[in-house]
């Protein structure tokens, strides 16, 4: 755990009050530098600890919303990331307000999630394109004093609602792991899809899911919803995958025991589209992205208004 150090000159500390607005919160030197974060959900579970290699140090960070939940430091074929397990493991806000101090650019995330479309089949991957979020838990919006620019309130749009070329490039990576291998035949890919948030902590009912098709959502899971719009808030591109895990309900017959035949199977190929599309994320630093114009309206700016 890296802390900052508490003898510090009072005139170093007015400095980093005065300039918090315009730079990083103050990441220890000894913290190694990465563009890209990987949140880790069902999708993944704990694989990725047991991939050798892959997971250099653990660390976290004191943010201006609270410490931040573990994060690791990995690389993979000479692209470092961090990964974050379990969508922050319940720090909603610390993870990715810690994820803006680090520098972070580029995220993919993913889940497994109940299908609300009946073309969509158990172990199918969705590279989704909106959502619908019903979250009333979290909170719903990033505080204006973690932004590095006092001047900007942000008030995004999702639309698109995530990154396309993340998705592009999640779309075509799975395309081709599972190709990889004739055992995974019976998994098809679908191209876009609208998931629906609900709250977590239950499964729905019949009834909801069916309000739920009705509003055109395609499949149901209970964290992607959160991350996709604390992602723009904040400025970062992100995309996710999705892991058809079971019918939602009502939409087909199904029992837990179908989780300990999946996860198995489906952890280990998530890894696998991830780890294959961090040289095309990373590839994307400095291209202009679908989001850049997306964060902040221009007339709810201080400086627009003083100008008025």
């Amino acid at each position: 755990m890296f802390r900052s150090c508490k003898n510090i000159s009072a005139i170093v500390v007015l400095f980093t009050l005065f300039s918090s607005f315009t730079a990083n919160a103050a990441v220890p030197a000894e913290i190694p530098k990465a563009r890209i974060a990987v949140l880790g959900g069902t999708f993944l579970n704990d694989i990725i600890f047991h991939r050798e290699g892959l997971i250099q140090k653990e660390f976290t960070i004191e943010t201006k919303v609270g410490q931040s939940p573990t994060i690791y430091y990995a690389e993979w074929e000479g692209v470092p990331f961090y990964y974050v397990h379990s969508h922050g493991e319940g720090k909603w806000l610390e993870t990715w307000v810690a994820l803006y101090d680090l520098g972070v650019e580029e995220a993919i995330g993913g889940a497994t999630a109940g299908a609300i479309n009946k073309k969509m089949g158990v172990y199918d991957y969705v590279i989704p394109d909106d959502f619908i979020e019903m979250n009333i838990d979290r909170p719903l919006r990033i505080p204006h004093a973690v932004y590095r620019d006092p001047n900007a309130i942000p008030l995004p749009r999702f639309v698109p609602a995530m990154d396309t070329d993340i998705r592009h490039i999640l779309l075509q990576q799975t395309k081709k792991v599972l190709k990889r291998n004739k055992q995974n035949r019976d998994i098809d890919v679908h191209e876009g899809g609208v998931i629906v948030q609900t709250r977590g902590g239950r499964f729905e009912t019949v009834a909801e899911i069916k309000m739920m098709q009705r509003w055109g959502g395609d499949l149901v899971t209970m964290s992607v919803g959160t991350e996709i719009s604390y992602a723009r808030m904040l400025g970062i591109n992100y995309a996710n995958i999705i892991v058809i895990s079971n019918p939602a309900e009502g939409m087909g017959e199904w029992d837990f025991s179908l989780m300990t035949e999946l996860y198995p199977r489906v952890n280990p190929i998530s890894l696998d589209i991830v780890l294959a599309s961090l040289k095309p994320v990373a590839a994307l630093q400095g291209k202009p992205r679908v989001s850049d114009g997306l964060i902040n309206h221009p007339e709810m700016t201080s400086q627009k208004k003083e100008e008025n």
